[in-house]
């Protein structure tokens, strides 16, 4: 192989790098945040493609030479980095919808603030939640685990080799199913907590009708869930850092079954 064709291979695999790494950029937690500008997005993606290009092997049979063809091989790439992002998001959509499982108990269901992060309109609780797993998710390191798992999916699936496949189906399939499980958890102390609460409240209506109850139960309920939230946060923290804590393993493993 002359010089020329060795730093044609080179560019060819670095854009293909980028092209990765842009994807997950698009999509995970705090590096896809549009408060994060398009200029420090390319420029880190850019920077970190520079210093992960050398781990990276070209394929033995090269690139292809069709301008189509290698367009869908940096299509691959941004698809596989995308998957990547959106997998490392889906913990943080468990948690905001754990929050808005605890507002429509609470009695916050119609209470809709904006979250200029996704430009979209979220209850209260579940916009709390989500900023908080935000900062522990960089408190925990997660966004190391994201890039580690970003280096090491090249040895999981190569560059240019990226396949939708049945296997790849049933690990985004089961990780839906984690992330409700997850959301599940963080609801489960305001959820049961507030049923026992009405509980009480319909055996005071029964026992004292003269208790409007309906006026007695709204502040109640609502100070009871925010008791309950407070008394339950080191609950909230220890189900999101085992969530964090296998984010590379989950990247890995869906990734694995791409091939």
């Amino acid at each position: 192989m002359s010089v020329v064709d060795a730093a044609i291979t080179n560019v060819q695999t670095y854009l293909l790098v980028l092209a990765r790494i842009g994807g997950v950029f698009g999509f995970a937690p705090v590096f896809g945040s549009r408060n994060v500008p398009l200029q420090v997005k390319a420029g880190l993606s850019a920077l970190l493609a520079l210093v992960t290009f050398p781990l990276v092997q070209a394929p033995a049979t090269g690139y292809p030479a069709d301008v189509v063809a290698y367009a869908i091989c940096v299509g691959r790439e941004i698809l596989v980095g995308a998957v990547m992002g959106y997998i490392a998001s889906l913990v943080m959509v468990g948690v905001q919808l754990a929050g808005q499982l605890v507002d429509i108990q609470v009695g916050f269901g119609l209470v809709n603030v904006v979250d200029p992060v996704a430009n979209t309109q979220v209850t209260v609780m579940g916009q709390f939640q989500y900023l908080l797993a935000m900062l522990l998710f960089l408190v925990f390191n997660a966004h190391h685990m994201v890039l580690s798992g970003l280096v090491e999916s090249y040895a999981v699936v190569p560059i240019s080799s990226f396949a939708l496949t049945a296997r790849l189906e049933a690990g985004v399939t089961r990780l839906f199913c984690d992330t409700l499980v997850v959301a599940l958890k963080i609801a489960a102390p305001v959820t049961c907590t507030l049923l026992l609460t009405d509980l009480v409240m319909a055996m005071l209506a029964r026992t004292v009708p003269q208790m409007n109850i309906f006026i007695v139960g709204f502040p109640l309920k609502i100070g009871v869930g925010l008791l309950t939230l407070v008394v339950a946060l080191p609950l909230f923290v220890l189900v999101v850092r085992g969530s964090f804590s296998g984010l590379e393993r989950s990247i890995l493993a869906v990734l694995g079954g791409a091939k």
